[in-house]
């Protein structure tokens, strides 16, 4: 689940739900119909909202997330100023000059496995979110501001979304 709508949700429900994927699909399973009502409204605010708003997305496929087991892990940079993804050598450095701000995303690359079809894009989605919770407590840390930077799964690709740079 997005982070943004998680952190929307937890404002609009309360202690309903504390800001994990697992409390809200929780809370959906086993909710009363009132309370499904309630999810449900604020997830059309939520998108109502987010619908008037300006937003950048860029999106990739999962599948280059996913590398041998014996290669070096990659260079991939997320440039909010540029709004893409780059991968190869040098990505990071290209994306490290004034004006832009960048995400190091080599940390959600994932060994081929033989897994159950979809689970390693779930650990892909997993370890990408990870990374962009990190990136926005940091900014928040030294008072710069993350942009709402995001990022949702859907049909075999991750896109990327946040506020556009002022």
């Amino acid at each position: 689940m997005p982070i943004n709508l998680r952190e929307f949700l937890a404002s609009q429900l309360g202690a309903v739900v504390d800001e994990s994927d697992e409390t809200v699909l929780n809370l959906a399973a086993t909710a009363d119909e009132t309370t499904l009502s309630r999810l449900a409204r604020a997830i059309r605010r939520y998108s109502t909202t987010r619908a008037q708003q300006s937003w950048e997305e860029c999106a990739v496929p999962l599948a280059r997330f996913v590398v041998d087991r014996s290669a070096p892990r990659p260079d991939i940079a997320l440039c909010l100023k540029c709004v893409r993804v780059e991968f190869g050598e040098g990505a990071l450095e290209r994306h490290q000059t004034a004006g832009c701000i960048s995400l190091a995303l080599g940390g959600a690359c994932q060994a081929r496995t033989k897994e159950l079809p979809g689970r390693q894009e779930v650990r892909v989605a997993d370890a990408v979110r990870r990374l962009i919770e990190e990136f926005r407590a940091l900014r928040v840390a030294f008072g710069l501001p993350h942009f709402e930077l995001d990022s949702y799964v859907r049909n075999g690709q991750v896109t990327f979304t946040w506020r556009p740079l002022a």
